[in-house]
């Protein structure tokens, strides 16, 4: 029973931590198709803590080709003899400030289970597909809906505009649609491994969960997601802060580490 305790506190419940936070709107309409932030390609990495002890670490990477937007996540975790290797990638395109996902693949090994779930979204024939095979899910079609990883780029995207609370529908990994809640519930200063960073925290609003999960998003560095904390009683499960970043320019690439 420990053990299977132990193994479900490692278990990425939330989207945050690949940042499943860090995981659309009943959305509204943007009230204007100009992009408020510019999304430049970057390799960012993290250091996963558990009270205060390093157990992994993480790595999130943008790319852009021919208008065509890859956002990617991997980790590695370990704690006494558990293990957890986990790779998450969306690529996605913008429709003026609405980030439209077009395809969603999470790999999942080490302690429990293997996991392999793909989603496959088409605005123009208006269906998802789920699965290595391909299965065409019924529920109709929202071009409201994103996916366990592009959703965090549509909250920077917003956080950038100004909003202050989100609701997004977010597709789980079987292709069914879920209400997603977020609000801003302060601006701090942390510091990281990265170095002193101002940031916006970030809640998830659950009802009726004992969840607790916190992100902090920085301004300054392009709305990057700078630390993911996850807590169940309030009792810390794992705290995802960043290590550096590296941004792409051009053909040549820029390391900021501190």
């Amino acid at each position: 029973m420990m053990m299977m305790n132990m193994i479900s506190e490692w278990r990425l419940r939330a989207p945050f931590f690949c940042l499943p936070w860090l995981a659309f709107p009943l959305f509204a309409e943007p009230a204007t198709t100009e992009l408020p932030l510019e999304l430049k390609p970057y390799q960012a990495k993290y250091v996963v803590y558990r009270n205060g002890r390093s157990h992994g670490q993480g790595e999130r990477e943008l790319t852009v080709e021919n208008g065509t937007y890859t956002l990617r996540y991997r980790s590695e975790v370990s704690w006494m003899v558990l293990r957890d290797r986990r790779e998450e990638q969306t690529t996605f395109q913008l429709d003026g400030t609405r980030v439209q996902p077009l395809h969603y693949e999470m790999r999942r090994s080490g302690t429990g289970p293997n996991r392999h779930h793909q989603l496959t979204l088409d605005p123009v024939k208006q269906e998802v597909r789920q699965g290595r095979k391909g299965e065409l899910k019924e529920h109709g079609w929202s071009d409201a809906w994103l996916d366990q990883l592009s959703y965090h780029q549509q909250l920077a995207i917003d956080l950038a505009a100004g909003k202050r609370s989100f609701s997004y529908e977010v597709l789980n990994r079987r292709g069914d649609p879920r209400t997603y809640h977020f609000q801003v519930v302060g601006k701090e200063t942390l510091p990281l491994p990265y170095g002193e960073v101002k940031a916006w925290r970030i809640e998830r609003v659950e009802d009726d969960s004992d969840r607790q999960i916190y992100a902090w998003v920085a301004p300054e560095l392009d709305y990057l997601l700078v630390r993911i904390w996850h807590g169940e009683d309030n009792v810390e499960q794992v705290d995802l802060q960043l290590h550096e970043v590296r941004w792409q320019q051009s053909d040549t690439a820029a390391l900021s580490s501190r």
